[in-house]
């Protein structure tokens, strides 16, 4: 009786100093890219606002997309990638923002500002995903994986939108 005691005061106090080392995070975790390319306005934005073109740039082949929706763009339009929902909350002024609904975790807020490129002719894009994050230990303490999973997935699909460009 005294060692399971002690094994539940243990276990307990683990999980107390690992809440409270989990808390001292953030609620929130943001990852951000920017990428510029040597194509006007509206050339990027076609591609970003309209679900449709995503394909060509965003997903590679082991995700098989999906409509939702008969419109591809502006609010509403919806397509299913593997097991989330992508969703476009806002499109307007060179600003577009989806939501991600996955199986398991929080939603997250994808959205892409265009704007001019003062140093080229071209456009700037400035691409994050944010995460609200719940106050369970694991899910503060797995957001910092976010930048190493999302990052290199975001610069290969500015690579991939680069090089689809450069074949225009």
């Amino acid at each position: 009786m005294k060692y399971l005691k002690l094994a539940v005061f243990s276990i307990g106090s683990l999980f107390l100093l690992i809440t409270g080392i989990g808390l001292l995070f953030p609620s929130q975790v943001t990852v951000i890219r920017s990428a510029s390319f040597n194509q006007p306005v509206d050339s990027v934005y076609a591609m970003l606002h309209d679900i449709q073109h995503w394909k060509q740039w965003l997903f590679d082949s082991t995700h098989p997309v999906r409509r939702l929706t008969a419109n591809s763009a502006g609010p509403g339009a919806a397509v299913q990638v593997g097991n989330s929902k992508i969703t476009i909350t806002h499109d307007s002024a060179y600003y577009i923002e989806s939501t991600w609904q996955g199986g398991r975790s929080n939603d997250q807020i994808c959205g892409w500002q265009l704007s001019q490129d003062k140093n080229t002719p071209g456009t700037l894009v400035r691409w994050h995903y944010t995460q609200h994050l719940d106050w369970y230990p694991w899910e503060r303490v797995g957001a910092i994986l976010n930048e190493k999973i999302l990052g290199p997935s975001m610069d290969s699909s500015f690579a991939h939108l680069k090089r689809y460009f450069d074949a225009q």
